[in-house]
Protein backbone atom coordinates (compact mmCIF):
# COMPACT_ATOMS: atom_id res chain seq x y z
CA UNK A 1 0.00 0.00 0.00
CA UNK A 2 1.36 3.91 -0.75
CA UNK A 3 2.12 5.50 1.69
CA UNK A 4 -0.11 8.35 1.13
CA UNK A 5 -3.35 5.95 0.89
CA UNK A 6 -2.12 4.30 4.21
CA UNK A 7 -1.73 7.94 5.87
CA UNK A 8 -5.40 8.33 4.69
CA UNK A 9 -7.09 5.20 6.47
CA UNK A 10 -5.02 6.28 9.28
CA UNK A 11 -6.30 9.74 9.29
CA UNK A 12 -10.02 8.72 8.29
CA UNK A 13 -10.04 6.29 11.37
CA UNK A 14 -8.25 8.37 13.81
CA UNK A 15 -11.41 10.69 13.21
CA UNK A 16 -13.66 8.30 13.30
CA UNK A 17 -12.55 7.28 16.35
CA UNK A 18 -12.54 11.17 17.78
CA UNK A 19 -16.15 11.46 17.34
CA UNK A 20 -16.96 8.69 19.52
CA UNK A 21 -17.44 5.73 16.61
CA UNK A 22 -20.67 6.54 14.70
CA UNK A 23 -22.16 3.87 12.86
CA UNK A 24 -24.59 2.99 10.16
CA UNK A 25 -24.56 -0.75 9.50
CA UNK A 26 -25.16 -3.01 6.51
CA UNK A 27 -29.29 -3.17 7.62
CA UNK A 28 -29.18 0.43 7.93
CA UNK A 29 -29.13 0.97 11.79
CA UNK A 30 -27.92 3.94 13.23
CA UNK A 31 -25.28 4.86 16.23
CA UNK A 32 -24.41 8.16 16.19
CA UNK A 33 -22.00 9.61 19.17
CA UNK A 34 -20.55 12.94 18.67
CA UNK A 35 -22.54 15.43 16.64
CA UNK A 36 -21.30 18.43 15.15
CA UNK A 37 -23.35 20.98 17.30
CA UNK A 38 -21.83 20.00 20.36
CA UNK A 39 -17.92 20.33 21.50
CA UNK A 40 -15.60 19.44 21.24
CA UNK A 41 -16.89 18.69 17.56
CA UNK A 42 -18.21 21.90 16.52
CA UNK A 43 -14.36 23.79 16.97
CA UNK A 44 -13.05 20.42 15.84
CA UNK A 45 -14.29 20.74 12.18
CA UNK A 46 -12.97 24.56 11.61
CA UNK A 47 -10.02 22.39 11.03
CA UNK A 48 -11.65 20.70 8.39
CA UNK A 49 -12.90 23.96 6.75
CA UNK A 50 -9.60 25.54 7.17
CA UNK A 51 -8.03 23.31 4.48
CA UNK A 52 -10.66 24.71 1.50
CA UNK A 53 -9.81 28.04 2.96
CA UNK A 54 -12.62 28.57 5.38
CA UNK A 55 -11.05 29.08 8.59
CA UNK A 56 -13.91 31.20 10.33
CA UNK A 57 -16.41 28.04 9.68
CA UNK A 58 -17.01 25.33 12.17
CA UNK A 59 -19.93 22.49 13.37
CA UNK A 60 -22.45 25.36 13.44
CA UNK A 61 -22.04 26.89 9.83
CA UNK A 62 -25.16 26.04 7.98
CA UNK A 63 -23.06 24.30 5.08
CA UNK A 64 -22.50 20.65 4.60
CA UNK A 65 -18.48 19.87 5.86
CA UNK A 66 -18.33 16.30 4.13
CA UNK A 67 -16.11 17.76 1.26
CA UNK A 68 -13.95 19.70 3.33
CA UNK A 69 -13.46 16.49 5.46
CA UNK A 70 -11.86 14.57 2.85
CA UNK A 71 -10.11 17.70 1.43
CA UNK A 72 -8.43 17.77 5.39
CA UNK A 73 -7.96 14.33 5.18
CA UNK A 74 -6.06 13.89 2.30
CA UNK A 75 -3.93 16.89 3.42
CA UNK A 76 -2.97 15.45 6.83
CA UNK A 77 -1.70 12.48 4.63
CA UNK A 78 0.44 14.24 2.58
CA UNK A 79 -1.02 14.17 -0.70
CA UNK A 80 0.28 17.89 -1.14
CA UNK A 81 -0.41 19.41 -4.56
CA UNK A 82 -1.46 16.21 -5.53
CA UNK A 83 -4.68 16.44 -4.26
CA UNK A 84 -6.70 19.30 -5.21
CA UNK A 85 -9.29 20.13 -2.50
CA UNK A 86 -12.76 21.81 -2.34
CA UNK A 87 -15.70 22.53 -0.26
CA UNK A 88 -17.90 20.74 -3.03
CA UNK A 89 -17.26 17.07 -3.97
CA UNK A 90 -18.41 17.26 -7.64
CA UNK A 91 -15.81 19.99 -8.06
CA UNK A 92 -12.74 17.88 -7.06
CA UNK A 93 -13.95 15.02 -8.12
CA UNK A 94 -13.97 16.81 -11.47
CA UNK A 95 -10.29 18.02 -11.26
CA UNK A 96 -9.86 14.18 -11.04
CA UNK A 97 -11.45 13.83 -14.14
CA UNK A 98 -10.12 15.81 -15.82
CA UNK A 99 -6.32 15.80 -14.30
CA UNK A 100 -6.28 18.98 -13.22
CA UNK A 101 -4.50 19.87 -9.93
CA UNK A 102 -4.70 16.27 -9.00
CA UNK A 103 -1.83 12.95 -9.25
CA UNK A 104 -2.44 10.76 -12.21
CA UNK A 105 -2.89 7.92 -9.85
CA UNK A 106 -6.55 9.12 -8.84
CA UNK A 107 -8.30 7.71 -11.55
CA UNK A 108 -12.59 8.32 -11.60
CA UNK A 109 -13.85 4.88 -12.27
CA UNK A 110 -17.91 3.03 -12.69
CA UNK A 111 -18.54 1.49 -10.07
CA UNK A 112 -20.51 -1.84 -10.91
CA UNK A 113 -17.19 -2.59 -12.57
CA UNK A 114 -14.91 -1.53 -10.09
CA UNK A 115 -13.49 -3.90 -7.36
CA UNK A 116 -13.27 -1.57 -4.45
CA UNK A 117 -9.72 -1.74 -2.97
CA UNK A 118 -9.19 0.21 0.44
CA UNK A 119 -8.21 3.42 0.48
CA UNK A 120 -10.58 4.15 -2.91
CA UNK A 121 -13.36 7.10 -2.66
CA UNK A 122 -16.71 6.20 -3.02
CA UNK A 123 -19.01 8.52 -4.83
CA UNK A 124 -22.82 8.94 -4.35
CA UNK A 125 -25.31 11.50 -5.87
CA UNK A 126 -28.27 13.34 -3.78
CA UNK A 127 -31.47 15.00 -3.91
CA UNK A 128 -31.74 18.06 -2.07
CA UNK A 129 -35.31 17.47 -1.65
CA UNK A 130 -36.05 20.02 -4.63
CA UNK A 131 -34.37 18.31 -7.73
CA UNK A 132 -35.14 14.91 -7.77
CA UNK A 133 -33.34 14.17 -10.77
CA UNK A 134 -30.39 13.54 -9.97
CA UNK A 135 -27.12 11.38 -11.64
CA UNK A 136 -27.74 7.93 -11.07
CA UNK A 137 -24.64 6.67 -13.37
CA UNK A 138 -21.27 7.96 -13.94
CA UNK A 139 -21.90 8.86 -17.72
CA UNK A 140 -24.79 10.73 -16.30
CA UNK A 141 -22.45 12.47 -13.41
CA UNK A 142 -19.80 13.25 -15.80
CA UNK A 143 -22.33 14.79 -18.60
CA UNK A 144 -23.43 16.72 -15.80
CA UNK A 145 -20.27 17.81 -14.81
CA UNK A 146 -18.96 18.82 -18.40
CA UNK A 147 -22.12 20.98 -18.68
CA UNK A 148 -20.58 23.01 -15.28
CA UNK A 149 -23.24 21.68 -12.89
CA UNK A 150 -21.67 20.81 -9.58
CA UNK A 151 -24.37 18.86 -8.42
CA UNK A 152 -24.72 17.89 -4.65
CA UNK A 153 -23.13 14.45 -3.76
CA UNK A 154 -21.13 12.54 -1.17
CA UNK A 155 -17.56 10.84 -1.02
CA UNK A 156 -16.85 8.59 1.45
CA UNK A 157 -13.17 6.43 1.84
CA UNK A 158 -12.87 2.72 2.17
CA UNK A 159 -11.54 1.24 4.72
CA UNK A 160 -11.56 -1.83 5.17
CA UNK A 161 -12.99 -4.55 2.39
CA UNK A 162 -14.50 -8.54 3.11
CA UNK A 163 -16.21 -10.36 0.99
CA UNK A 164 -19.83 -9.34 0.41
CA UNK A 165 -19.02 -6.13 2.23
CA UNK A 166 -17.17 -3.32 2.72
CA UNK A 167 -16.29 -0.52 5.30
CA UNK A 168 -16.01 3.43 4.60
CA UNK A 169 -15.59 6.24 6.53
CA UNK A 170 -17.23 10.14 5.79
CA UNK A 171 -17.95 13.38 7.55
CA UNK A 172 -21.36 15.07 7.87
CA UNK A 173 -22.56 11.57 8.42
CA UNK A 174 -25.93 11.25 10.39
CA UNK A 175 -29.73 9.87 10.25
CA UNK A 176 -30.44 13.42 12.38
CA UNK A 177 -32.66 15.74 10.81
CA UNK A 178 -29.95 18.57 12.02
CA UNK A 179 -26.44 17.51 12.83
CA UNK A 180 -23.52 15.48 11.62
CA UNK A 181 -20.51 12.68 12.60
CA UNK A 182 -17.74 11.15 11.08
CA UNK A 183 -19.33 8.17 10.32
CA UNK A 184 -18.22 4.57 9.22
CA UNK A 185 -20.74 2.70 7.53
CA UNK A 186 -20.99 -0.67 6.17
CA UNK A 187 -22.37 -1.06 2.30
CA UNK A 188 -22.83 -4.97 0.29
CA UNK A 189 -20.64 -5.72 -2.62
CA UNK A 190 -21.37 -8.56 -5.37
CA UNK A 191 -19.47 -11.11 -5.87
CA UNK A 192 -17.02 -9.39 -7.78
CA UNK A 193 -16.70 -6.96 -5.01
CA UNK A 194 -17.79 -4.27 -6.46
CA UNK A 195 -20.55 -1.62 -4.97
CA UNK A 196 -24.35 -3.40 -5.51
CA UNK A 197 -25.89 -1.28 -2.52
CA UNK A 198 -29.40 -0.08 -3.21
CA UNK A 199 -29.35 2.43 -0.38
CA UNK A 200 -27.20 5.15 -2.42
CA UNK A 201 -27.01 5.89 -6.04
CA UNK A 202 -23.34 5.26 -6.77
CA UNK A 203 -22.37 7.12 -9.61
CA UNK A 204 -18.18 7.01 -9.48
CA UNK A 205 -15.00 5.31 -7.40
CA UNK A 206 -12.26 6.99 -7.50
CA UNK A 207 -9.35 4.34 -7.47
CA UNK A 208 -6.16 5.84 -5.35
CA UNK A 209 -2.98 4.08 -5.85
CA UNK A 210 -1.14 7.08 -4.44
Amino acid sequence: MGIVKNRLIECAEREWRYFGGSTRNIENQWNIVGDEADEPFRSHISHYWASVGKPDWNGGTDEPWSAAFISWCFKIAGAGSGFSGDATHSVYINRIRLGDGMDPRLTLRSPPNTPLRVGDLIWNSRSDGQDENIPRSLAEATARLAAGDFFISHVDIVVAVGQGRCDSIGGNVSNLDVGGSVTKSTWRLDDQGCLSDPRKPWIGVVRNDL
